[in-house]
């Protein structure tokens, strides 16, 4: 009867790893043999695209504190809050979906020789589609004596797709320059080897938390004119999304 060696797990594993070797480096011998070469062995062109896109911004936040101090006559913040309420039903917001409380505090202050009392004040956000609803609501919020309302950001609806577009423009004007100077040496590129996103950001013009920006808004660009004529339609700066895309192509 013939003797049979059996080979040991260890054993068969190290020569299951020894023909991956084997095989992997005459894989790659054939190729260096055929002349093959990796994208960074072989000619290429390397540019840089850069694309800025400009907004409207079309979602404008605004944050309107009430306090009960700031109100001569000691109005409370639920009188003040129907009064907020019923000017913006009068201008059509809809008040379910762009209206909410941010937060709500008390303070309980004690008085020597006098009744205690608890102040309140209560921080909500509002936000408009654009300069023109904007004008309209600060004018009527003033008439109400309701003065400290400030512009926290600007964005847009849409701004995520803006961005996503403004990469494929970026990277689609990189293959252009590649073009160009390919063509003022006389030659070709060929496929893209390499792609990379450098940056992508929103460059938003105007400038956040300042309780004055409001008012500035309204001034800025009116010469003479008074404020009450030209409120009702102010001029929000634009938001700029700015991407540059790095490519490289080879070289025919």
């Amino acid at each position: 009867m013939p003797l049979v060696l059996r080979k040991s797990k260890n054993e068969k594993i190290m020569i299951i790893r020894n023909l991956i070797l084997i095989a992997f480096f005459t894989t790659h011998l054939s190729f260096t043999q055929n002349g093959g070469k990796n994208f960074i062995d072989q000619p290429y062109i390397e540019v840089t695209g850069q694309i800025e896109t400009e907004i409207i911004p079309n979602e404008i936040y605004l944050n309107i504190t009430l306090n009960e101090n700031d109100k001569k006559g000691k109005i409370s913040i639920e009188q003040q809050e129907n009064q907020i309420i019923t000017v913006l039903k009068s201008l059509q917001i809809d008040i379910e979906k762009n209206f909410s409380i941010l937060d709500f505090n008390g303070f309980y202050k004690r008085k020597f020789l006098a009744d205690d009392k608890v102040t309140k004040k209560k921080r909500y956000q509002l936000i408009v589609n654009d300069g023109k609803t904007l004008g309209k609501i600060y004018q009527a919020i003033d008439r109400i004596d309701v003065s400290n309302i400030f512009i926290t950001k600007t964005s847009h609806s849409n701004i995520e797709k803006i961005r996503r577009d403004t990469k494929l423009k970026a990277l689609k004007a990189a293959k252009e320059k590649a073009n160009d100077y390919a063509e003022a040496i006389n030659q070709t590129i060929g496929k893209a080897l390499f792609i990379k996103e450098v940056s992508n950001f929103s460059n938003n013009r105007f400038l956040a938390n300042n309780a004055n920006l409001l008012n500035e808004v309204v001034v800025v660009g009116y010469g003479s004119k008074s404020k009450q004529e030209n409120i009702q339609d102010l001029n929000i700066k634009s938001i700029i999304i700015t991407a540059s895309v790095m490519a490289k192509f080879s070289l025919h």
